[in-house]
């Protein structure tokens, strides 16, 4: 009875000025998912008013700058930043714009480069297969190894995960990758990445004659 009672009490209602407010004064507070369904409500209540198009922007506003703060918590920093920088600029009058500002700041700091800098990353032996297009399916899975950005071993590892998987998908199932680093000044690092057929792979792609 009380949950019922508390459902009841947390439902937004009033005009769409009202609901309006609300929102707004949620988002202010932080109340991201409590802005959310009143700014949703509004929408299904209020459909042709003129602030339900305010409400829709809210709520487009409130998704970015939770996918910011979710990408920038499992360390993507890139593409947190673009979610951020999208939302100041298509949104300036929201009040996440405000919180958008520090957070980018923050992933600035964590950013800063403290080692060796990553210099460039060359494919070899990737036979047909554009160099365009991998580094395109790699940014599609969000490999975080970048040229300028600092140099992480780590990163080398999910670059070549990466790889392996593009080449796979490309019929190049039976091949091995291998990445090789090395020092191109005090401060930076190359990465080539080399594709070795093995046997397996040569056994696949020997013709066949038409006496075996």
């Amino acid at each position: 009875m009380m949950a019922l009672a508390t459902m009841y009490a947390a439902a937004p209602a009033g005009s769409a000025g009202e609901l309006y407010d609300m929102g707004t004064r949620q988002l202010t507070e932080g109340k991201l998912a409590d802005a959310r369904a009143t700014f949703q409500n509004l929408l299904d209540l209020y459909p042709h008013d003129p602030l339900a198009l305010s409400a829709k922007g809210a709520i487009d506003a409130t998704l970015l700058y939770e996918e910011g703060q979710a990408r920038a918590k499992s360390g993507k920093y890139q593409t947190a930043s673009v979610a951020f920088e999208t939302l100041i600029a298509v949104y300036p009058e929201s009040p996440l714009a405000a919180r958008a500002r520090p957070a980018m700041e923050a992933i600035a700091g964590k950013e800063k480069v403290t080692g060796p800098v990553l210099r460039s990353v060359e494919f070899r032996d990737v036979a047909a297969i554009p160099v365009d297009e991998i580094r395109a399916q790699m940014d599609e899975r969000e490999v975080r190894l970048s040229v300028g950005q600092a140099f992480h071993a780590k990163d080398v590892k999910q670059a070549k995960a990466a790889l392996t998987e593009i080449l796979a998908e490309k019929g190049m199932a039976h091949v091995k990758v291998e990445a090789h680093t090395h020092t191109v000044s005090p401060h930076a690092v190359a990465v080539v990445f080399t594709v070795e057929k093995t046997h397996a792979w040569l056994r696949r792609s020997k013709p066949v004659s038409a006496t075996d």
